[in-house]
């Protein structure tokens, strides 16, 4: 067994600790956090986004495009879990670029109970040179060290850990063609619930299985990591969309309604 998937049985009594943030029967408060987002066209993905997260009636979303601006501790305090759709640019305006204070009331906010969704490419944001605190607050991810090859189609499997966000999804689900990333950073307690398989026959496949979504704390706030969903025809499909709403609930609220 390898390091990283002896990783996925570890933190399971921290996850299970983290102080609820809402009511089950409460709405949901999610703030999007974006405005820019190398390589990614976030103008398109953060709609769509928003609006699967809505249906039903149970999550409220709000979208920030000036992070500078709205990364206050104030501000952070209204909502109940936090989406990263964010990865810094070198084209980033005074109203994308993250100063310390809202990168202080970011980490302030996850620590004191907020949930955080980590939304792809987001978990490379701030790698070079590395934001160590950020890297463990996201549960690692692709960081620096992370890469993937051609979009294809392929086959999400949940894992065998027992889990609210998981629990009564089907084993397995065919993807959307998307991007599978390979060689995400695994840091310690990260608890596995989805992989799917790099067929090495393909440019760049592993031969392994890589893990695509997963889980941790940090603090008191839940933090789930979800490296799918590149662009609008990845997130377009149900399953997909589902495995999201679950883990925004969850980061919220430590539970899932069915």
């Amino acid at each position: 067994m390898t390091r990283r998937f002896a990783l996925a049985c570890l933190g399971l009594v921290a996850l299970a600790g983290a102080r609820p943030a809402v009511a089950q029967d409460d709405s949901i408060t999610c703030l999007i956090i974006t405005g820019d987002h190398r390589g990614h066209a976030w103008q398109e993905t953060t709609p769509i986004i928003k609006n699967f997260l809505e249906e039903g009636g149970r999550i409220d979303v709000d979208v920030t495009t000036t992070p500078a601006r709205d990364l206050t501790e104030e501000n952070l305090s209204k909502y109940d879990v936090l989406l990263l759709n964010y990865r810094q640019t070198d084209s980033a305006t005074s109203e994308t670029e993250w100063t310390e204070e809202n990168k202080a009331a970011l980490v302030n906010a996850v620590k004191s109970g907020t949930g955080l969704v980590v939304y792809h490419f987001a978990s490379s944001a701030f790698a070079d040179p590395n934001w160590d605190e950020y890297e463990r607050m996201i549960a690692g991810g692709w960081r620096s060290q992370g890469f993937h090859g051609p979009k294809h189609e392929f086959t999400v499997k949940k894992s065998e850990v027992d889990h609210p966000i998981s629990q009564g999804l089907p084993a397995s689900f065919n993807h959307t063609i998307d991007e599978l990333y390979q060689n995400s950073v695994m840091v310690d307690g990260n608890v596995v619930l989805a992989t799917a398989y790099s067929d090495p026959d393909l440019p760049r496949g592993t031969g392994k299985d890589e893990p695509v979504i997963w889980v941790n704390t940090f603090g008191e706030g839940r933090v789930y990591n979800n490296v799918l969903g590149h662009d609008p025809e990845a997130i377009s499909n149900p399953d997909y969309q589902e495995w999201m709403r679950r883990g925004v609930e969850w980061a919220a609220t430590g539970k899932v309604q069915d």
